[in-house]
């Protein structure tokens, strides 16, 4: 049962329930996402979350986001917080096996565009911009963009991008072992490049959150440059701070965090546990490996089912306890785009971290043996990795230069104010 307070206004049209409140003292924004951003826990809800806070100090933000019914509901207050008017979209995404066979024939749309197109979300869309006066339209990742090919309208337009999807599944066909998937991967790479070569024509800016994604997309799918605008995440320093929880260290330990159904969290965690964490048992045989995040697939619980130093936790409410109790940060990633998130809160907390180059390239200013390790092979991973388990001083060093790292030059508020300047 949702519960308003007596300010918003609560408005049924068709099967949409809108939710508003009184705001027309401000320039307003139309804020378009794929994910009810609530909890703001991983993935893309974490920076919609942030960047609608941020917003919220400079705009009237309608934000108009799918909503999966039957649990996300309960969530909208939290988010009415930051919105003067919420259209919540009933829907379930399109992931089934026999969907994604089918999109192989489909000649133009990738998966993840095709799954997420809607003519109620795209209908709710229309009479805002016919109801209301609007000084910004932000669309936000790979998921909406189709929606801004099907809307004429002279108001200013940036898609937030975040990631170069074409490096990721470009990336995804180059580890995946298995040849139907790999066929996959390389048809859905061969239409995201010929969607991204498109989003010029729709969009007045398209924001992404490195370097190596801008130009990835200049050089691979034509994006010009003066269409790109880089805007790195941000971490809430406050709440990931190394005083925010009161957790005692489990010496020897390592934590791998994500989505873990996600292609590079799960491709980075398989890379781990077979070729990177028998070497280190070999130097520090008691070392316990924490994977935390939601959706673990059934063969890697099966691993920590087997394995008591292997501890599989799914989804967990608050992750900062799991940080805190680690000795040590890893970030394995072999595959995947843009930046990582998982690095730049456990550098937050002073958490000291070994990553690969692919986890790093998204965060220049991480350098090696400086604010982190950077390990290109199993080998080298395995080695950094047993080296800061054992040198206090070293892991102390390291997560105290990471965490003014992030001070100095990721902050929600640096990124909002990036996207205003546009």
């Amino acid at each position: 049962m949702l519960i308003l307070r007596n300010k918003y206004q609560v408005a049924i049209q068709g099967e949409r329930i809108i939710i508003s409140s009184d705001d027309n003292s401000r320039k307003k924004l139309l804020f378009v996402s794929h994910t009810f951003p609530y909890p703001p826990t991983e993935g893309i809800k974490l920076p919609v979350y942030y960047l609608l806070k941020e917003f919220s100090k400079k705009y009237s933000i309608t934000l108009v986001t799918f909503i999966q019914p039957g649990g996300e509901e309960k969530y909208i207050p939290e988010v009415k917080r930051y919105c003067s008017k919420i259209i919540p979209i009933p829907y379930y995404p399109r992931k089934s096996i026999i969907r994604r066979v089918f999109n192989l024939f489909q000649p133009k749309l990738p998966f993840n565009v095709w799954q997420f197109f809607n003519q109620k979300m795209l209908a709710a869309i229309k009479q805002e911009l016919i109801a209301q006066k609007y000084s910004l339209l932000f669309f936000d990742f790979l998921t909406t963009a189709i929606y801004k090919k099907f809307i004429d309208s002279p108001v200013k337009s940036i898609l937030h991008y975040h990631d170069a999807m074409s490096m990721l599944f470009y990336r995804n066909f180059l580890v995946e072992r298995n040849y139907l998937k790999k066929f996959y991967w390389r048809s859905q790479y061969k239409k995201i490049v010929r969607f991204e070569y498109e989003l010029p024509g729709y969009f007045d800016k398209i924001s992404v959150v490195a370097e190596v994604d801008k130009k990835w997309l200049q050089e691979k799918s034509g994006v010009p440059e003066d269409k790109l605008v880089v805007i790195p995440n941000g971490v809430d320093v406050n709440y990931f701070s190394p005083q925010a929880v009161a957790v005692a260290e489990d010496y020897p330990s390592l934590i791998f965090r994500g989505i873990m159904n996600f292609s590079p969290n799960r491709d980075a965690c398989w890379y781990f546990l077979r070729e990177i964490l028998p070497i280190i048992r070999k130097e520090i045989p008691e070392v316990k490996f924490y994977i935390v995040g939601p959706n673990p697939e059934p063969e890697i619980q099966r691993f920590g089912q087997r394995d008591k130093k292997i501890i599989v936790t799914g989804y967990v409410e608050d992750i900062r306890g799991y940080i805190a109790r680690a000795t040590v940060n890893v970030c394995p990633m072999i595959s995947g785009s843009g930046i990582k998130n998982k690095i730049l809160e456990a550098m937050a907390m002073e958490k000291a971290s070994v990553v690969t180059p692919i986890a790093a390239e998204g965060i220049p200013e991480l350098k090696d043996g400086e604010n982190g390790l950077i390990a290109a092979g199993p080998d080298e991973f395995a080695e950094k990795t047993v080296q800061l388990l054992r040198d206090k001083d070293l892991r102390r060093r390291l997560g105290a230069a990471g965490r003014q790292l992030v001070l100095k030059h990721y902050s929600w508020e640096k990124a909002a104010e990036k996207f205003s300047g546009c």
